[in-house]
């Protein structure tokens, strides 16, 4: 199997019921939280500004009891804790400051669709609507290519990453959900229905369909009505215009010609400081989508400010608005995520419906994570001591990292263990230690002679145009080029029109072997709204195989599950066994 030539790091988200007192919300600066201890907050700034991160958020709930290891039903703490920048205009991070927290908006659709079955909400049939409901019975639109899973995926399957599809992000831009769901027919699966996790928007895009087709409300308007206004979530919000409107809308940042190579040296040293190849050229993306952004608003478009996240969290740990039993539907396991833990203290994760569940130190925790181009985003509560938090951070490279090595630090704060660990330098080394390896080009390759350079189509992904890279355009160029190749011949680009790709890259190997190299570009903007350039970085790497009649895609570019098997690379069965066939057109 080829194996990438570019170095890689990104791996790497009302039924009104029982109430309660509830207790005045207050904003704390970072040195005053009553729940974490001040040592720990100031290692939180130290790792901000040895990394140059701009800006982080922290929203934190904790019960009066949560040092005890026993959660109350009365006298939260409620803490918003910020550190660093919001934006390019150099504003201080504060508790009403919105971030994007991407895929942590999944949990409030996967609730919503279970407040509608707490409203015996009735489906086209007359049936009321269950977790068993199978989609088929609810949107016409919906097909897959697996005519088992097809008729049989249910509400369950959706929500928990189970319908045997793999990702396939890479297909669609600007496109508004009913074509979300009637595009996935064209999609091939990896895997057959409930065999493995595998992590897929689209599925919450369905998801949000239906609670459009079955409520009558927008998605947002829904969300609004039956989770933001009862809890009190005031700032909340899908509207990506309302939220810059507001003047607390943070800024994305992102970063090019980082060198990993200096970023493992500065970790394996254990340094102070960090190298400056490493931190690379950070600069504002402003928002990681145009306009208001509402026709992504399923899998991924809640904004929040910390002051609401805690107000979230403690609703979650303690809920006064939502059925505490729907809290228990989705935290409940339905799919193994990896199969094996990630650090000896953590046990293996599995997935319920838009939330994970594992035990950390012997104590069960339920969270996500969320991931949008320029922010980062991560809950975490322990519901048995009666404490969570949400993590938001404006930078999406060392963000990655940063979010959960925070994460744990506060775990090991809150639970006062003996044995700390050095989460920086453990989460980091984890996240260099998969880089690829470079791989030599073959001493004489074989020349391919069929012509790359055309016009090709695939049902699910669209056209895709190839051209050779000298027609770049110079900062794109520069871009590619700060990225070292081993190159046997010419160098070639298409130009995507996806919401997390840019541009693919494609480079000869040997023979009818080529390596694609997915990027992501935006224009970096300044302080005084003026474009200032490009900013880009590589977001996956893979195999390549052209034929006369097309082009096979392998080496995971549809983003299977971890369990799954890889696609087999061959060169006599490329359109039966790629994940993606373009046929030439």
């Amino acid at each position: 199997m080829l194996v990438p030539i570019l170095t890689l790091l990104i791996h790497l988200t009302c039924v009104l019921g029982w109430t309660i007192p509830q207790h005045p919300f207050q904003a704390f600066s970072t040195s005053q939280s009553t729940i974490l201890s001040s040592e720990l907050i100031d290692k939180i700034e130290h790792l901000r500004t040895k990394w140059e991160v701009k800006g982080i958020s922290i929203g934190l709930a904790a019960s009066s009891n949560t040092s005890d290891h026993s959660a109350t039903r009365d006298n939260w703490a409620l803490e918003a804790i910020t550190f660093g920048e919001a934006d390019r205009y150099g504003k201080k991070v504060k508790g009403d400051t919105l971030f994007a927290i991407a895929s942590n908006s999944k949990l409030f659709h996967a609730l919503s669709v279970g407040l509608l079955m707490n409203n015996d909400t009735l489906l086209p049939d007359g049936d009321k609507l269950r977790w068993s409901t199978k989609i088929k019975d609810v949107l016409p639109e919906w097909k897959l290519m697996d005519d088992y899973a097809s008729d049989h995926v249910d509400l369950v399957d959706l929500a928990s990453m189970r319908s045997g599809l793999p990702r396939h992000d890479i297909w669609y831009g600007v496109v508004p959900p009913v074509e979300v769901v009637s595009n996935m027919r064209n999609l091939r699966p990896s895997t057959e229905l409930r065999q493995h996790w595998q992590y897929n928007n689209n599925h919450y895009v369905t998801i949000g369909l239906i609670i459009e087709r079955l409520s009558g409300l927008t998605l947002p308007e829904y969300v609004k009505l039956h989770i933001f206004d009862p809890v009190g979530l005031t700032s909340a919000t899908y509207n990506a215009t309302q939220a810059r409107e507001s003047g607390h809308r943070s800024d994305g940042f992102s970063r090019q010609a980082v060198n990993y190579t200096a970023c493992k040296a500065s970790i394996e040293q254990g340094s102070e400081s960090v190298d400056r190849g490493c931190l690379g050229e950070a600069g504002s993306i402003d928002w990681w989508i145009d306009g208001d952004g509402l026709w992504q608003a399923a899998p991924g478009g809640v904004i929040m400010s910390a002051n609401d996240m805690a107000k979230w969290v403690k609703e979650l740990l303690q809920p006064s608005v939502l059925p505490p039993s729907l809290i228990q539907a989705v935290t409940t396991g339905y799919s193994v995520m990896d199969g094996l833990p990630t650090y000896p203290q953590e046990g293996i994760k599995v997935y319920g419906l838009g939330q994970w569940m594992y035990e950390y130190r012997g104590h069960r925790v339920h969270g996500h994570t969320g991931s949008v181009p320029g922010q980062m985003s991560r809950m975490v509560r322990l519901p048995d001591l009666g404490m969570g938090f949400m993590i938001a951070i404006n930078d999406d490279i060392f963000g990655l990292f940063l979010h959960e090595a925070i994460a744990n630090l506060i775990l090991d704060d809150i639970l006062q263990v003996n044995d700390p660990i050095d989460w920086e330098t453990y989460v980091a080394n984890q996240s260099v230690a998969s880089l690829p390896s470079y791989t030599d080009v073959p001493l004489n390759p074989q020349l391919f002679n069929t012509t790359i350079e055309g016009n090709y189509y695939d049902a699910g992904y669209g056209n895709l145009n190839i051209v050779q890279v000298q027609s770049l355009e110079p900062s794109l160029a520069d871009i590619i080029v700060r990225t070292p190749l081993n190159v046997t011949g010419p160098i070639y680009l298409a130009q995507l029109n996806s919401l997390w790709i840019s541009h693919m890259v494609f480079t000869h190997f040997d023979g009818q072997l080529f390596n694609w190299t997915l990027v992501y570009t935006a224009d970096k903007w300044d302080e005084h709204d003026q474009k200032a350039g490009k900013l880009g970085k590589t977001e996956g790497t893979g195999t390549a195989i052209f034929t006369e009649d097309g082009l096979g895609m392998f080496g995971d570019y549809w983003g299977k599950g971890s369990t799954v098997p890889g696609s087999v690379v061959d060169e006599g069965k490329v359109k039966e066994n790629a994940e993606v066939w373009y046929r030439r057109l």
